[in-house]
């Protein structure tokens, strides 16, 4: 395809998505690990040092739901509902409690203060595109952690392409990178247990 074609089509596949700049998009959104993941966390098999209760700061973030544009030219102006708190705080307490264990009532108390998270995403251009679907998905969580009087700060980062012409799926893009955060987060806590 030449550059002219590429251009061409970027600008066809942006009619489909048009009719979403006056609308709010809804994705359907796994807010749940994926077994690979979960699986992976209990490979840090810390079960005796735990378990944990866990204690999100602000108290609203697993609620968090955003609503923004596509970080690319195709859907730039929609207005889509991306559920980045509750997409990574769900996961993130899942794979803790994969590798260590989460009870609200366990003496052993782990406080995550959110202090940013940020997905990206890009839709995939294409005139055959019915639905948008994601090709570009990036995701940038920076959170304090305290452990029982421990205190540290990460930042934590995971960026996918799919190379696939119209995207393999609406979400399935940025659900693994929200998985590759919380499994990043779970593997830096465990690192951090006593």
């Amino acid at each position: 395809m030449t550059r002219v074609d590429g251009t061409l089509a970027r600008w066809l596949g942006v009619g489909s998505l048009l009719a979403l700049t006056a609308c709010t998009v809804n994705l359907p959104f796994s807010h749940r690990l994926n077994f690979n993941s979960v699986t992976e966390a209990r490979k840090f098999d810390a079960r005796s040092k735990g378990p944990l209760s866990l204690l999100w700061i602000p108290k609203e973030f697993p609620d968090r739901t955003d609503v923004q544009g596509a970080s690319g030219f195709v859907g730039g102006g929609s207005r889509t509902r991306i559920p980045t708190g509750i997409g990574l705080s769900q996961r993130i307490s899942e794979a803790i409690d994969a590798a260590v264990g989460v009870n609200d009532g366990a003496k052993k108390r782990l406080t995550i203060t959110v202090e940013s998270a940020q997905s990206t995403f890009q839709y995939s251009a294409g005139i055959f595109n019915v639905t948008p679907a994601i090709d570009d998905a990036g995701c940038v969580f920076i959170a304090s952690f305290d452990l029982d009087g421990k205190k540290w700060k990460q930042t934590f980062t995971s960026k996918r392409h799919d190379p696939k012409i119209g995207g393999s799926s609406q979400t399935a893009l940025l659900e693994k990178v929200w998985d590759d955060v919380a499994l990043q987060v779970a593997k830096d806590v465990m690192g951090h247990l006593e």
